[in-house]
């Protein structure tokens, strides 16, 4: 390749809709934590950088960050036929939603979830008993004092594959990230690391009361980018690979309010 080639490909890499552009829009806000900043730029591919460098950002970029040797692109294959091959851990679903006492007229509640993977269970350990078990201990963790959280647009990520976490919880602010990891962690039986935790705190900021927009000719409430809210856990699920497309329920409700633990013989 000429050297003539070569400026020709790093220019269209770095400007317009192209590989810089997808660095950038994959790290978003994320930016504003001064360490991830600098991981970012070592994607980027530099108007002086030779072949070689600008393949080692790309390739850094794609294994390290996006991870793309671990998710295939399947093309006209039901991802079913993929998951065939992939054995994964059952992972516990729980849900959660405004009040709907809280909610204005004509809205809708707004909703967060948090979940988790068992990783010392596979499908053909996993069973009837053990699921009563995580059933019991996700009833008495979030539901029976009905766990609660304040939303917000701060982001509190801990990621620790051995455990099965990989949190991201949009709260209100850095201490109520904290907290909510600190109390999933603690809550599956899993040892808390500061290490781990890790704070994005964004520059847009996310209006209390809506914005009046006008469309086609009404006055509407503007969408409210990351709403502050507090949101109660309302509903668990585990879904076990291998059972179809069947999620199981964890945790029930009563008429009268009341959640109670699901118990299953089989």
């Amino acid at each position: 390749m000429s050297i003539r080639d070569w400026a020709a490909i790093r220019r269209a890499l770095i400007n317009g809709d192209s590989y810089n552009s997808e660095v950038v829009a994959h790290f978003g806000d994320l930016t504003t934590d001064p360490q991830r900043e600098a991981v970012k730029n070592l994607c980027l591919v530099q108007p002086n950088d030779s072949i070689l460098i600008a393949q080692q950002r790309i390739r850094f970029f794609r294994e390290e960050i996006q991870k793309t040797h671990l998710k295939p692109i399947i093309i006209g294959q039901p991802k079913i036929d993929l998951d065939a091959d992939v054995k994964y851990h059952p992972e516990v679903s729980i849900e959660f939603k405004q009040s709907l006492i809280s909610v204005p007229r004509g809205k809708y509640p707004k909703d967060a979830r948090i979940s988790w993977r068992l990783m010392n269970e596979t499908s053909e350990s996993f069973t009837f008993a053990k699921m009563n078990n995580v059933a019991a201990l996700v009833h008495q963790q979030f539901f029976q004092n009905r766990f609660t959280f304040n939303k917000g647009k701060f982001i509190g990520w801990y990621t620790s594959p051995i455990d099965g976490l990989n949190l991201q919880l949009y709260c209100l602010d850095e201490t109520e990230a904290e907290r909510v990891a600190k109390y999933v962690v603690q809550a599956v039986g899993k040892t808390w690391d500061d290490k781990i935790f890790r704070i994005t705190k964004p520059k847009r900021n996310n209006a209390t009361t809506s914005e009046q927009i006008t469309i086609l000719g009404k006055q509407k409430d503007a969408p409210v980018w990351r709403p502050n809210v507090i949101v109660n856990a309302y509903k668990a699920n585990i879904n076990v690979w291998g059972a179809g497309n069947e999620e199981f329920q964890l945790v029930g409700r009563l008429a009268n309010g009341q959640f109670f633990a699901v118990a299953r013989n089989s």
